[in-house]
């Protein structure tokens, strides 16, 4: 009689499967030849978006490796990538983020349009914004970053957009809206931060928001029908869950707000913050403009509008936002990542620094904590990392990344190295600059009472 073998434990089982890629092809996890984005994920061009093909071959393996996997986790959904690669493969999906712009795009590649009903609308908004008569608006630097036909073209079409039914079809146009704001205001394309043109550029510039935006509707329809054709019908509501079709929840808020997921995840994927904002990727920045246009009530949870009382509102409550009290954390950051003491001894002498690096792990800190209380026991953390120079020193965020998590009991699985290729990044400033490599490291909730063979589901 054969003697059973021993079940591999799933974060072995995981490690394996991620090695091999490596070693048939050391180059397999750069996607360097993986071409442009397309479908759902071509909607609008948002800061940093993670490539597609890389986080569906991370999801590829974890499933292999725990077949149980139902669930997906983004705390910092951004531009929905995951959430995107997540309902593909079947699976259902939670995600949050403080910037009411990624909630919005998210949302419309969660539930877009059909494809009739999009061109429809395109349609109908294009014939509409040519003479319709448009409300005026009002926001903190208006006439600096729009000249006035370009700004009357977008009142015209926000008007009509308006006007359109159903709210998931309102909704995909709001996003057009949103790309075509990014294309035809007087902020530099070339950086994600809110930078004017030169004023030589500026006079020589010939802006057209009506032809900007037919250019944008009509590539984001055959987005959507690339969408469809990947995805094909699926049943929605109470129906999708009953069916075992995926269902997304989207939340708007900052990490550590403690949103509770509707049911545990069994895999946490994400690329959060790099640094803070004003170092990094000043993701609120870039949304300013355009939420100045969309209606509020069309985005999920509405937002405070506060958040565009200037162009930083929303970066400062992003993590790191606020150095107060930063010094206090300390002795606590320290003792928990050994790396950070390390690298802090670098920035004597320049207590600036030293606060902002401070309040950004703070945050962070307090942002894992947050995002695994939404992960099952067993469950994996994927988190796709850069590291950058500050103060003339690499700051070592992997190491300290697994240092944090390590500190509240996960387990090293793995660490993934890949080349920068198509990734879309902040330009060089004088306190950071950017990277040409990144790592996922992986990591493993403490596993339930039995033998931990499989990520369990809640």
């Amino acid at each position: 009689m054969a003697t059973a073998q021993p079940r591999v434990p799933v974060g072995a089982d995981l490690r394996a499967r991620l090695e091999r890629r490596t070693d048939a092809d050391p180059a397999f996890w750069d996607f360097a030849d993986s071409g442009a984005r397309s479908g759902a994920h071509a909607y609008f061009q948002y800061p940093a978006m993670m490539v597609p093909e890389l986080q569906g071959a991370l999801l590829d393996d974890a499933v292999a490796a725990a077949p149980g996997i139902r669930r997906i986790y983004d705390p910092f959904v951004g531009s929905g990538t995951v959430l995107l690669e997540s309902v593909y493969r079947g699976l259902s999906f939670h995600g949050t983020d403080i910037n009411p712009m990624a909630i919005l795009l998210c949302q419309v590649k969660a539930d877009p349009p059909q494809t009739t009903d999009a061109w429809r609308a395109a349609r109908a908004v294009l014939a509409a914004a040519v003479d319709v008569e448009a409300d005026e608006i009002e926001f903190f630097g208006r006439d600096k970053w729009f000249v006035p036909s370009v700004l009357q073209d977008l009142l015209r079409l926000r008007q009509a957009i308006g006007k359109q039914r159903p709210r998931r079809t309102r909704r995909f146009l709001w996003v057009c809206l949103a790309e075509t704001i990014r294309l035809v205001s007087n902020s530099r394309t070339s950086t994600v931060k809110l930078h004017i043109y030169a004023p030589d550029v500026l006079k020589s510039r010939r802006p057209d928001a009506l032809r900007t935006f037919q250019d944008v509707v009509v590539a984001n329809c055959k987005h959507v029908e690339q969408h469809w054709a990947r995805f094909g019908a699926r049943p929605e509501g109470d129906e999708a869950e009953l069916a075992g079709e995926p269902v997304v929840t989207l939340l708007q808020g900052s990490v550590d707000s403690h949103w509770t997921a509707p049911k545990l995840a069994n895999v946490l994927m994400t690329s959060p913050p790099y640094g803070d904002n004003s170092t990094t990727i000043p993701y609120g920045q870039h949304s300013y403009l355009p939420l100045q246009f969309i209606e509020p009530d069309d985005i999920p949870g509405g937002f405070d509008r506060s958040l565009l009382a200037t162009t930083h509102a929303i970066d400062h409550r992003s993590l790191g936002g606020s150095i107060r009290e930063a010094e206090k954390a300390r002795a606590d950051l320290e003792a928990k990542s050994p790396a950070l003491a390390a690298y802090l001894k670098h920035l004597i002498g320049k207590p600036a620094l030293e606060k902002k690096v401070l309040a950004f792990v703070r945050d962070y800190d307090r942002g894992f904590g947050a995002a695994l209380a939404n992960l099952s026991p067993g469950g994996f953390a994927f988190l796709t990392l850069g590291e950058r120079r500050v103060g003339g020193h690499t700051f070592p965020l992997v190491q300290v990344t697994q240092e944090l998590l390590e500190a509240r009991d996960q387990t090293h699985v793995a660490t993934v190295e890949r080349r920068l290729s198509r990734k879309r990044m902040a330009v060089r400033n004088s306190v950071g600059s950017t990277m040409a490599t990144e790592s996922i490291l992986v990591m493993q909730s403490p596993a339930p009472e039995n033998d931990g063979a499989e990520a369990q589901s809640a």
